[in-house]
């Protein structure tokens, strides 16, 4: 039976990953091995082209979008060349101006760039700024991202008029900060935002070198805690420490068994009647972004990512999702990701139960 969901004509929003290049080195960021600088394997590093996104994206598929999110997991989209080159195609190919939402650090660029990026948004697209801290902070998370750079783009991105909003993930070492980053953000007459970050697996996160040496630990904000991780969870951890692939099944259906969550996938938003589809770099397709970072992650032996990753390796093992090989009209219409939304009223699959899931599998099972 073809899906409803993931059909060419139905989509209405695409979740595009511009670049996997980025000049910052985030200790979580999954772009790097083992909150080290080096980077992850998995990775190929590039950008996208004006005449690659045209190649990809026909005239009329163009049209029917309400929303772009250029955000990629293994780069800033910004450190694409031709990005304002490909914000003016859309909303020249457009009548009905589209959202742009765009996610950045901000720490890359000159003044020029900053100010045709804020010409070239329409009145219903914003730029993202992840920025942690002030002056004194906002590199202990965000390393190599300089504070002059950031507060040029911030400065000449605002004084277009065009949208912008301040994502600030609260730490222990720039909580004290956040009243006058508000000021800063109402001076530049951006909305912030504060968010509570992940990687504290029952330990602070460690910033370390190329040589995996511990240069120094992040904690969270002083009203969270660490919270220890469960016997229960530890000693299932341990089990899956030791898997091989061939191994996995068995211990796919210790989860499946508790799968009782009601999938509400957050792909399938009503996008003007239609749904979001993810596309990577490499030029696969995934049915959402979630897929799509998952794709290339490295297996680290954390026991979430390693029995996903395998039940993925599973599920889209007989599809063509490359758009190197195939139009995006003809993956598609193939309805590539049956697999995917036929499980969400059995086995389903441990991505979207964690993800979207009513009741999450972590909290089940290791609570």
């Amino acid at each position: 039976m073809p899906s409803k969901y993931w059909k060419y004509e139905n989509i209405k929003s695409v979740h595009l990953e511009l670049s996997t290049l980025c000049n910052s080195i985030c200790p979580w960021c999954p772009r790097y091995e083992d909150f080290s600088p080096n980077l992850n394997p998995n990775i190929v590093e590039g950008a996208y082209s004006l005449e690659r996104f045209k190649d990809t994206f026909p005239m009329e598929f163009i049209q029917q979008i309400q929303m772009w999110t250029f955000a990629g997991d293994y780069g800033d989209p910004c450190t694409a060349p031709d990005i304002v080159h490909i914000i003016d195609y859309i909303n020249k190919a457009t009548m009905h101006s589209p959202t742009i939402q765009i996610n950045t650090n901000g720490g890359m660029k000159n003044e020029k760039f900053w100010y045709d990026l804020g010409m070239s948004m329409n009145s219903n697209s914003y730029v993202i700024f992840s920025v942690d801290g002030l002056h004194d902070t906002n590199h202990i998370y965000r390393r190599n991202v300089k504070w002059p750079k950031v507060m040029n783009a911030m400065e000449t991105y605002s004084s277009t008029g065009a949208t912008g909003i301040w994502e600030y993930l609260k730490f222990k070492h720039n909580e004290h900060q956040i009243e006058k980053a508000r000021e800063l953000a109402d001076s530049f007459g951006f909305e912030i935002r504060f968010k509570n970050p992940n990687g504290f697996e029952g330990k602070p996160m460690p910033a370390k070198d190329k040589d995996y040496n511990i240069l120094y630990e992040i904690y969270p904000a002083n009203n969270r805690t660490i919270e220890p991780i469960s016997q229960r969870t530890r000693d299932f951890i341990n089990i899956i420490d030791t898997l091989d692939y061939s191994e996995y099944k068995d211990n796919i259906e210790n989860f499946n068994q508790h799968s009782t969550a009601c999938i509400r996938c957050s792909a399938n938003h009503d996008f003007g009647g239609g749904y979001e589809v993810r596309i990577n770099h490499d030029g696969t397709v995934w049915p959402c972004s979630y897929f799509g970072h998952l794709s290339r992650k490295k297996l680290d032996g954390r026991y979430v990512s390693r029995i996903q990753q395998w039940q993925m390796k599973d599920t889209f093992k007989d599809i063509n999702n490359d758009l190197n090989k195939l139009t995006l009209k003809e993956i598609l219409d193939s309805d590539p990701f049956a697999n995917v939304y036929n499980k969400w009223d059995g086995n389903k699959m441990m991505l979207c139960h964690d993800v979207c899931g009513n009741n999450k599998v972590m909290e089940n099972i290791y609570a």
